[in-house]
Formats: structure tokens, C-alpha cells, sequence
């Protein structure tokens, strides 16, 4: 879309180095008052740990290794962030993601203005900013609460719309997608192994795993009557797993989101050592989606693994295709049949709840549990054309200030919850970016030149399609982990790979072509 040259660019080796100097005296200092306040405030442990965490945003501002900082990051979405959230009880501790990312952000706008390079704006980025004014626009609809409640309705829908343009600016090598796909893996396996963890517990052993986990499981606080337990055969209480997410089924998600990762790395990298992680990573992914017991990880499996293979057989490579899909069908088998059985002997088989998972009855399932939240979409864009206001749905509306619609509204499906809080233009607009986004890779994967990257890029799109057809499904996904991180990277990668690059190469072909 063309390039926005940052104001008043720093020049000179001495500019530079006073700068530097300055900041890294500002921020020792930040980090030791910052430590003794909180150690003489808070005690020794929480005082260190926060410390730490100063440490961390100073490096994740410093450093010049921007894909190491985003891999941290994704590393900390993925694996620590809803356990850390859960395990202390405390909504304060979402900021921290907040806090880390947009360290990373202020850092390269810096080193951006220092060295007086053009800052590029990537294609699609009209999407994007479209949505942002909407959001903002919402804060003042005369229907919503407060301005403080709106502001944390504000933070819900885009904390993370930086990762669409440092995942355009910093994804675009082989490399760094192989280091993104096989992170997603290590991701996906983490959350196979809690969730195996969680698998056999009781309701009150899960509960205490941290005042955050009680809440959910037991039905408490925001929680009540809708504690995350379920009733299989004569067994009462029993739990779904939630990996090292929010909530139960979120790690099985993680663990979807994975398979196209670990296809790629069973089809395309020969080396023994990507084979042997591939081996042992599936056992986890696969463990991830099992242990979860849900519709979405379900569905989203099914879903990914298609649309991997249609992707990947319109860019070649067939029978490499069809050897990763029976290879991870004898995975599941074996990890199926591995976790059935621990259930039996450990007399928890009726909490085994895949009949009513069965290909056959998921979709008959999926109809009787939504099929009351679908039907109220067209009403719901009916009664909110503009919205509802921020913060009156999804993890805000815990936030004081909230207007009467909170919990008066069904926004179990997607649909519904961005027409409340954005109205019919945050609808089309988030839905139009998914939708091209997904058009884009099947037009374009297949004209990628380097074998490689069109799989590793399809491994990375093959999500987008479960998550057009979790809208149905779920409630505020595009607000919550992982499907928000996810699809503003995946926009990104899009923006790059399938537009910005191929339009270079073809640049840079007829510039060769009339210079001979």
C-alpha cells in the first residue's frame, strides 16, 4: 500500500549512542525502584517475580531479534497466559500479555524512527484499519456504558491487531515459517500433556488447581450455573480438560490449530531429527484434541486436516499429502485407544464422552447444543444495526460501568456477539478479512514457487477454515485466545507472502526481462 516515513528520523553515530545510553540507565533504574516497591509492597515472591516481568518488557522493548521476542510471545499465548490467569485467580495477570506485546511494538517503532527507515504498510491493511474505526467509533454509541468499560471493550477486540503488521514485517522467510509451525506444534503438544494431566481428575481435584480453575469447574462467581462440568451415564461432575488455556476445550483448539504443523513435518522434512520430533510432538497434539471431549476441537480438527489436504493438492505434492494423512490417522488410533483405555482403568470410562463425537452425530450434536444461538443471529442484527455498545458481551462484560444488556442477550455464536458489540459494519468486516484471507490461499499457495513454503503456508491458512466455521459455534472468539492471536498473524503472513512478495517477483522478473 505504499510506505509512511516516520517524523524527525535520528541521524548520527553519536545521536545513537546517547540515546541508548540514556534508555538503558532509565530502564536499570525503572527495574530496581520498580522491584523494591513491589518486594516492600507485595513480599518477596510476588516482589521478584515482578521484577522479572520488568526484566522481561525491557528486553522484549531492547532487543533487536524481533522474531525471537515474537516467539517468546507466542510461546507465553499458548502455553502460560491461561494457566497463570487461572492458577491465581487474578484478571490483572491478562495484562501481561498486553504489556509484553506492545514492549515489542514500541521497540521497533524506535529502532524505526532511529534509523529514519520508512515504516511499510502492508496490503490489506484497509481491513484492518476499517475495523479499528469501527471499534473506536463504538465508544461513543449512546447505548454503551461507561468510558472506562468501553475502553476494556476496546482492549478485547484489538490487543492483538499489532500482530498483523509485525507478523507482515518480520515472517518472511522459510525459516522463520518453519520456526512458526514447528513452535505451534511444541504449542499443541504442551496442551496434549496438561490436558492428559487433567483427564481423570474429579471436579474438586481440578478446583484445585488455583481459584481461577474452582470458579469454572465449580460453577462459582461469573461461573454460576454455568460451571464447565457434564454428566455422562450415571456419573455426575465430571470435567473436560482445559489444557493450558481459559477454558475447557481451548487446549484441544491449540492442539487443532497444530495438525497442519505437524502434517508438514511429517510430508516435507526428511531429516531424522524433524521426523522423530514430528513423532513425539503427535503424540501430544493428538492427546490435546482427544482429552478435550469437545465439539469445537473436534469439528476444527476435521476441518484443518481437510482443507490442508485440499490446499497442499492444488500446490502439488500428492502423494506426500496422502502419506502425512495416513500416518496421523494411525497416530490418532493409537492415541485414541491409549487414552479410552486409561479411562477404563481408571473407572472413568462414561466420562469418555466421543459418542455423541462421532462423525455421524457431530454435526446432530453441534445443531442441538447452538442450534438456539444460530436462530437468533438474524434478530440479534435486527435489534443491534450499530450495537449494543462495547464491553456488553465476551470478557469485558465483567468489567463495572457495563450497560443492563450484560447476560440478557445470547451470544453463544459468533454472529451475534460482533453485531452486539460492533454492529453489522464490525460483522462484515472481521467476517470479509477471514473469508479473503482464506480466498487468497487457495487462489495463490499454489503459485508459490518453493515447495516447501507452500506447505509450511498451508499448514498456517488450513485454521482459517475452522474458524469460519466456529463463528457458528462459538461465542466471542475473535476477543479471546487462541483464535484472535491467530487469525491478525495468519493476516499478516497473507499480506506478505500472497501479495507483497509475489508482486516483487514479478516486479523484479519484467525489470530482467527488459534489461535483456
Amino acid at each position: 500500500m505504499g510506505t509512511l516515513a516516520l517524523p524527525l528520523p535520528l541521524r548520527g553515530d553519536r545521536t545513537r549512542r546517547a540515546l541508548t545510553d540514556t534508555t538503558a540507565a532509565l530502564l536499570v533504574v525503572a527495574v530496581a525502584a520498580g522491584s523494591t516497591y513491589f518486594i516492600d509492597h507485595w513480599g518477596a515472591r510476588k516482589g521478584i517475580g515482578m521484577g522479572l516481568f520488568l526484566v522481561a518488557l525491557c528486553w522484549f522493548a531492547a532487543t533487536r531479534r524481533t522474531l525471537v521476542a515474537l516467539a517468546v510471545f507466542m510461546a507465553y499465548i499458548g502455553m502460560v497466559d491461561g494457566y497463570a490467569k487461572l492458577s491465581t485467580g487474578s484478571t490483572v495477570v491478562s495484562l501481561v500479555r498486553d504489556a509484553l506485546l506492545f514492549a515489542i511494538v514500541a521497540g521497533v517503532l524506535v529502532r524505526a524512527q532511529v534509523s529514519g527507515k520508512p515504516v511499510r504498510v502492508p496490503p490489506l491493511s484497509a481491513w484492518v484499519i476499517t475495523f479499528v474505526v469501527v471499534v473506536f467509533a463504538q465508544v461513543l454509541n449512546p447505548s454503551g456504558g461507561t468510558f472506562t468499560h468501553s475502553l476494556a471493550g476496546v482492549r478485547q477486540h484489538l490487543e492483538f491487531v499489532p500482530l498483523f503488521f509485525l507478523a507482515f514485517a518480520f515472517l518472511r522467510t522459510k525459516a522463520a515459517l518453519r520456526g512458526f509451525v514447528i513452535l505451534l506444534l511444541v504449542i499443541g503438544a504442551a496442551n496434549g500433556v496438561a490436558g492428559y494431566l487433567q483427564f481423570n481428575l474429579t471436579a474438586q481435584e481440578f478446583a484445585a488447581w488455583g481459584p481461577g480453575y474452582a470458579d469454572r469447574v465449580l460453577g462459582r462467581g461469573a461461573f454460576v450455573d454455568a460451571g464447565r462440568t457434564f454428566t455422562s451415564g450415571d456419573t455426575t461432575g465430571l470435567v473436560r480438560p482445559f489444557g493450558l488455556g481459559s477454558d475447557a476445550g481451548a487446549g484441544g483448539v491449540m492442539g487443532a490449530f497444530a495438525l497442519g504443523a505437524l502434517l508438514v513435518l511429517i510430508t516435507r522434512f526428511t531429516r531424522m531429527r524433524y521426523l522423530l520430533l514430528a513423532a513425539v510432538l503427535a503424540l501430544g497434539v493428538i492427546a490435546a484434541i482427544v482429552t478435550s471431549q469437545g465439539r469445537a476441537p473436534v469439528l476444527a480438527a476435521a476441518i484443518i486436516v481437510v482443507t490442508y489436504g485440499l490446499l497442499t493438492l492444488t500446490a502439488g505434492g500428492r502423494l506426500a499429502t496422502l502419506v502425512g494423512l495416513g500416518v496421523t490417522a494411525v497416530v490418532v488410533l493409537f492415541v485414541f485407544q491409549g487414552i479410552a483405555g486409561s479411562a477404563t482403568q481408571s473407572g472413568a470410562d462414561d466420562a469418555f464422552r466421543y459418542s455423541g463425537l462421532t462423525p455421524s452425530k457431530i454435526v446432530a450434536t453441534a445443531g442441538e447444543a447452538r442450534g438456539s444461538s444460530i436462530a437468533v443471529i438474524p434478530q440479534n442484527i435486527v435489534d443491534y444495526p450499530l450495537g449494543a455498545g462495547l464491553g456488553s458481551v465476551g470478557p469485558a462484560a465483567s468489567y463495572k460501568g457495563g450497560t443492563t444488556l450484560i447476560d440478557t442477550v445470547d451470544t453463544e455464536s459468533w454472529f451475534s456477539f460482533i453485531v452486539v458489540e460492533t454492529g453489522i459494519p464490525g460483522l462484515l468486516t472481521v467476517f470479509g478479512f477471514t473469508i479473503t484471507l482464506l480466498w487468497l490461499g487457495f487462489v495463490r499457495i499454489r503459485k508459490e514457487p518453493d515447495p516447501e513454503a507452500r506447505a509450511l503456508l498451508a499448514a498456517m491458512l488450513a485454521p482459517l477454515a475452522a474458524l469460519l466455521a466456529l463463528y457458528w459455534t462459538g461465542g466471542g472468539l475473535t476477543a479471546t485466545t487462541p483464535y484472535a492471536p491467530y487469525l491478525w498473524t495468519i493476516g499478516g503472513v497473507v499480506a506478505y507472502w500472497l501479495i507483497e512478495r509475489p508482486a516483487a517477483l514479478r516486479a523484479a522478473l519484467r525489470a530482467a526481462a527488459s534489461s535483456a
